[in-house]
């Protein structure tokens, strides 16, 4: 019986292979962190120094010298420091100091995507009729251009901070960015960001990376999501995908929408027919809808079949599942990758 039970277990580990699945592991690709800003700060350089460092030289390399940041960089991170939270500050400082690096250089490595206006993305959230079943499902593409570190600092991470007011939140992301481009958080919040938005920048706004970790770590409705992207200023235009799987116990059904920004304004447009979405890359969404309303077996198939060859990370959730699958760590069209099954609870629980 044994052998019999051994083999059916290697069958179906082959089957989910074929299918571009694999079981959850442990691995050194998920980080957790928990504590206070600062005990998190430590924890990060920690585990991952030598990844930051490895960021910071590609990423940001030629903005430094002889490790700080060249003056006219400087002036972007002088100008919007005194808009960030504290909170966010003292773990930005912790993990720089431990890691060896110059704090604003890290700080400038959050807000880079902003400052030079780097492509693209697609992010959807479907409920109701728009899915075949009508779960809630979640799908996002970072579209970005190559690193050649991918390899090495892409990662999940764990975030548990400390404090009232603070929630648990999985975030999807790259060493040494404190938070990360797609988050999912114990509330059943899921955030992610596009390249849209309007035209008007304010220099002392908050940076695109910085806004969505303070909603993944502060916010449990959508509401709440989009109340903190009115409350703090905004340095440039985005887009920025907010949905909620919502609680029937309560009565509180999904949500989801579309907030489009600048410095100046907030337009928000919740989702249609139960579907929120938008794409900076040219997807198109009819043909997405179509997909994610057909697919009954494996929900990543629909953000599978929108990626492309900048596509730097593919996640799908299904809250009702309880499932999470993320592809990544190459360079180019991640989504071509195995997409590796994550039990959400148990990373929110470990």
């Amino acid at each position: 019986m044994a052998i019999k039970h051994k083999k059916k277990i290697i069958c179906i580990l082959l089957l989910l292979a074929t299918l571009g699945i694999t079981q959850q592991k442990n691995s050194d690709k998920i980080i957790y962190l928990k504590g206070s800003p600062e005990e998190m700060g430590k924890q990060h350089a920690l585990f991952a120094a030598k990844e930051i460092k490895l960021m910071i030289s590609e990423y940001i390399g030629n903005e430094i010298i002889d490790g700080k940041l060249k003056k006219s960089s400087q002036t972007h991170i002088t100008t919007m420091k005194e808009s960030l939270p504290k909170w966010f500050l003292d773990e930005l400082n912790a993990c720089a100091t431990a890691t060896g690096i110059d704090p604003d250089v890290l700080l400038y490595a959050q807000c880079e995507g902003d400052i030079k206006s780097l492509p693209g993305c697609t992010t959807y959230v479907a409920f109701g009729s728009a899915t075949h079943d009508g779960a809630v499902q979640f799908g996002r593409n970072f579209d970005y251009y190559g690193l050649d570190s991918t390899k090495e600092c892409a990662r999940i991470f764990v975030m548990k901070p400390s404090g009232k007011g603070n929630h648990s939140f999985i975030s999807i992301g790259w060493t040494g960015i404190l938070g990360g481009w797609t988050f999912y958080n114990d509330k059943g919040l899921f955030v992610a960001n596009n390249l849209g938005g309007f035209n008007k920048k304010d220099p002392k706004g908050i940076p695109t990376l910085i806004m969505l970790r303070i909603i993944a770590q502060k916010a449990a409705t959508v509401e709440e999501g989009i109340a903190l992207i009115k409350k703090y200023p905004r340095m440039r235009g985005q887009a920025i995908i907010i949905g909620h799987i919502g609680d029937p116990e309560k009565g509180i059904k999904p949500s989801a929408s579309v907030v489009l920004y600048d410095a100046e304004k907030v337009v928000v447009k919740p989702a249609v027919d139960g579907f929120a979405f938008h794409s900076s890359v040219g997807t198109d969404k009819d043909e997405l809808l179509k997909t994610v309303k057909a697919n009954k077996k494996i929900v990543c198939d629909s953000i599978k079949a929108a990626g492309n060859d900048i596509t730097l990370h593919s996640v799908a959730i299904n809250p009702a599942k309880n499932k999470l699958w993320v592809a990544h760590g190459t360079r180019f069209g991640s989504h071509k990758n195995n997409y590796i099954s994550f039990d959400i609870k148990k990373l929110l629980n470990n």
